[in-house]
């Protein structure tokens, strides 16, 4: 019976820190979806779109990062690039592509946000498209074409070497 009691003791010892170690931390991630919400509506997104949006993102934070550093440089609404924001894993490396190629042409923003979204390395579609206008010369809407097909293939471009 005492080794019964003492296993108990024990056993009650252990589950209860293990248990409290599961319960979420609700008022943490409550702020943070708060916060969120509250950064989209004010960057031009409708409110229930934003509650949707931040109550069923992973990161919070990060998503009205992209949308208020997106909506700083650029003229398009809100919602799209809510929209654009939401359907990326890397919405900060998003944001960053759309900064710097919207400083390209005027008119263009929307073309960037969409071609930096379906790019899977946005800073670096953005490079090429900023090395391509910067180097070569061509329209950005060229060079965002270019680099968002990236048909070509190295040995297309490579230089010819004899033996």
């Amino acid at each position: 019976m005492n080794i019964l009691v003492k296993t108990l003791r024990w056993t009650s010892v252990v589950s209860l820190p293990a248990f409290l170690l599961t319960i979420p931390n609700s008022p943490a991630m409550a702020g943070s979806i708060g916060s969120c919400a509250e950064d989209l509506i004010a960057n031009g997104v409708a409110k229930t779109s934003a509650a949707v949006a931040c109550s069923d993102a992973l990161k919070p934070g990060d998503l009205a990062s992209c949308v208020g550093d997106i909506k700083a440089d650029t003229d398009i609404k809100g919602d799209d690039i809510l929209q654009a924001c939401y359907r990326v894993r890397r919405p900060n490396e998003l944001a960053s592509c759309v900064t710097d190629l919207s400083s390209l042409e005027t008119g263009q923003s929307s073309m960037a946000l969409d071609n930096c979204r379906r790019s899977l390395l946005p800073e670096r579609y953005a490079e090429c498209t900023l090395d391509l206008t910067n180097i070569v010369n061509i329209s950005s809407e060229e060079a965002m074409e270019n680099c968002i097909t990236a048909e070509l293939k190295p040995s297309e471009v490579a230089p010819e070497t004899t033996n």
